[in-house]
């Protein structure tokens, strides 16, 4: 987690190095992939050996461009959870559909700073697999608070944005899960480390950059 936070300080401090080399059109759309350091959150009364999982995400995003100001819905396949050693022992393994709705404001060329919401939708819920403790989420749906940063690269990967993010759930994902008779309420956690490429931008930075044909 400390290297994560380190990563986030970089990029924040650093705008005269990474200027973006294009500027966007009002919408953008394109692909997006990455990484996600996740855990949960546990009740005081309940002391639990967690381990953090190292899990990916992959899906779109669209942005929608006004001034210093953008508008960044996206639809993301990713994978949360943990590995607990104590009092209940298991692997939780939550996968999901979500659609995180983020909201940006540049204060420098090249830098955005997000925050949003993401609405999740699980496709493993009550998943138990047969001879092993893992489980998928008794919650049907999760909600998550964002925060983070966007910083575009240098030239010939100018359409290119690393993303770093804090994910903090909202909603206790095994409510009906009990260590002896105290109720647990495990919520997702997770640092996001991604990439996104700005595809619809391509063919504009393409004419820009490519050498001119001599006639």
């Amino acid at each position: 987690m400390s290297n994560i936070k380190s990563l986030l300080v970089i990029l924040l401090i650093s705008p005269v190095t990474l200027l973006a080399q294009y500027k966007p059109k009002f919408f953008e759309i394109g692909p997006k992939i990455g990484l996600n350091l996740a855990g949960v959150g546990t009740l005081d009364t309940i002391t639990f050996k967690k381990k953090i999982s190292a899990n990916y995400q992959v899906g779109l995003f669209t942005r929608f461009n006004a001034g210093r100001f953008y508008l960044q819905p996206e639809l993301i396949y990713q994978n949360k959870g943990a590995t607990f050693s104590q009092g209940t022992t298991g692997k939780f393994a939550y996968k999901y559909v979500s659609t995180p709705i983020i909201l940006a404001f540049t204060p420098a060329k090249g830098i955005f700073l997000e925050t949003g919401t993401e609405l999740s939708w699980a496709v493993n819920q009550n998943y138990k697999r047969e001879g092993l403790t893992v489980y998928g989420p008794n919650a049907a749906t999760d909600k998550s608070w964002i925060v983070g940063a966007r910083v575009n690269m240098l030239d010939g990967l100018s359409l290119l944005s690393i993303n770093l993010r804090y994910t903090h759930g909202l909603t206790n994902q095994q409510s009906t899960l009990k260590v002896g008779n105290t109720p647990v309420d495990f919520r997702n956690r997770s640092f996001q480390l991604s990439a996104t490429y700005a595809f619809s931008e391509y063919y504009l930075w393409k004419r820009k950059h490519e050498p001119k044909k001599k006639r």
